[in-house]
């Protein structure tokens, strides 16, 4: 299908559907797969007219002006047809092995798709981890920031030892380097998404915030899983397989004769335009591979109203006719002329075992990798379990500790150093969190699910409280990334992965 109608520009704020849209139509494997897919129509045209007659005019001339001899002049104008009407099934067999092999190259774009799509949202998922991590440093930043104006005026009035300062200023220039490299990771991590989506660096380009408010997740399931039985792996060497058993097909009756069926109809004179003695006829002919010998046989038969003309007899050259019935046979016996045939027997029994071979690996990657990746997605649950948790506990303490700042107990800048204790394992949380999208992405593909709604997660149209954002209010008292959101319902995409073609579909 075509993606003329899809935005390929980035300008305005990007949902991850806009992102996957415009890398997917940028992509230039996907284009040079596109360009070899127009291929196969016009192959199969070609072999479509293997079935249809052969037709052609002919023009045939012998003129002769010698001395001693007398002048002659010949010209003869025919329309020929010819037909093949058995040929042991060859081109039937071609036909298919063209269809099969557009097959394969659908899903070679399939893996080449899924591919693409999965390298667009692990760096959509990367970019929009960066950019909570790197909007709550800011808001940390900025209420310190105020936290240390403050300090400074107790020190210039004496509350507070300069001592005091100094100690604060190591702390400082620690948070100062973290805030910093959360700043460049943001950034990297924009220019990461740019690249897989083929967009210049300097191109307008922001995110829609508020992307973990559009997703649910869900527990993985600990049940035994299977695989796709339609995944583009398996379906390609399935595939390849019946691919190679029609070239078997095709050494194995190679030894069936092919008729061929022909006739004419057509002028001649001695005498120049216009011609004066009609002429037709039909022909029939043989070919067969005998054991890497082969048969061919000709014959001809055709009438001449009048006058005197020339009958082209292959291998022998004009010959004179004159009016009534004339005919030819020919025939030719090569024997074990077909030198390359044990090459093409070797090169099909070769082609079978690889692709068997093939079948069992992809079989045996498909079977690894998805366990892999089925372990690795129950572990980022886990652990997102277990740091949010880790967070809400800290949290709790953390409002003790607001009592005792409230009561000047401790001072601000040390119940913001306190603060560490709850952003760590949120930050652990958030790392987790998008871990587990990137393996439940990986798992949906596997196995054979819509990439943006599956068993592991869901992409909703409309934002709803998501348990980090609520966690972050709780702790800052306020959401630094509320003012960047937007109240009304997002209009989700159509998927682009499921844009395909009716004989692409799994």
């Amino acid at each position: 299908m075509s993606f003329v109608h899809l935005p390929v520009g980035a300008e305005g704020q990007l949902f991850w559907e806009d992102c996957v849209w415009i890398g997917m139509e940028r992509n230039l494997h996907l284009k040079l797969e596109k360009t070899k897919s127009e291929l196969f129509p016009i192959l199969l045209k070609e072999k479509w007219k293997q079935y249809l007659p052969k037709l052609g005019v002919h023009y045939f001339g012998i003129f002769s002006r010698n001395k001693e001899q007398i002048d002659q002049e010949y010209r003869d104008v025919r329309i020929q047809i010819q037909q093949m009407i058995y040929d042991g099934g060859e081109t039937e067999r071609e036909k298919q092995k063209i269809e099969i092999k557009q097959l394969i190259q659908v899903e070679e774009k399939k893996i080449i798709r899924e591919k693409v799509f999965k390298s667009i949202s692990n760096h959509y998922f990367n970019a929009n981890k960066r950019m909570f991590i790197d909007l709550i440093y800011q808001l940390r930043s900025d209420r310190y920031g105020l936290e240390k104006e403050k300090q400074k005026t107790e020190v210039a009035s004496g509350i507070i030892a300069p001592k005091e300062e100094k100690v604060g200023r190591i702390w400082e220039a620690e948070f100062a380097s973290k805030r910093i490299q959360a700043k460049s990771q943001h950034l990297l991590a924009n220019l990461e998404l740019k690249q897989s989506m083929f967009l210049e660096p300097e191109e307008i380009f922001h995110l829609e915030p508020g992307f973990m408010e559009r997703i649910q997740i869900h527990p993985p399931i600990l049940s035994n899983i299977e695989t796709n039985e339609n995944h583009p792996l398996r379906k390609k060497s399935r595939l390849q397989l019946e691919l190679v058993s029609l070239e078997e097909k095709s050494l194995e009756n190679d030894w069936k004769p092919k008729f061929l069926l022909g006739g004419y109809v057509g002028r001649n004179g001695n005498s120049g335009f216009p011609l004066q003695n009609e002429i037709y006829g039909i022909s029939f002919g043989v070919q067969a591979n005998l054991g890497g010998s082969s048969f061919s046989s000709n014959s001809q038969n055709g009438t001449q109203s009048e006058g005197n003309g020339i009958q082209r007899i292959p291998g022998y050259g004009p010959q004179p006719v004159g009016p009534g019935d004339n005919s030819f046979q020919s025939g030719s016996f090569g024997l074990f002329d077909e030198i390359g045939r044990e090459k093409k027997r070797f090169d099909v029994n070769l082609s079978h075992e690889q692709a068997f071979l093939e079948k069992s690996q992809n079989e045996l990657i498909l079977k690894n990798n998805s366990k892999t990746t089925e372990i690795r997605l129950s572990e980022a649950y886990q652990k997102y379990l277990l740091y949010l948790e880790c967070t809400k506990s800290a949290i709790s303490n953390l409002k003790k500790k607001r009592w005792e700042r409230n009561l000047s107990l401790i001072s601000e800048l040390e119940y913001l150093k306190l603060e560490e204790e709850v952003f760590l394992p949120l930050e652990m949380a958030i790392e987790h969190y998008f871990a587990y999208l990137s393996y439940a992405l990986e798992m949906a593909l596997y196995l054979g699910e819509d990439p943006f709604s599956n068993r592991y997660y869901h992409l909703k149209q409309e934002k709803s409280n998501h348990e980090l954002v609520v966690l972050l209010k709780e702790w800052s008292f306020s959401n630094p990334i509320e003012k960047n959101q937007t109240p009304e319902p997002n209009v989700m995409k159509p998927n682009p992965f499921l844009w395909e073609e009716r004989y692409e579909k799994r």
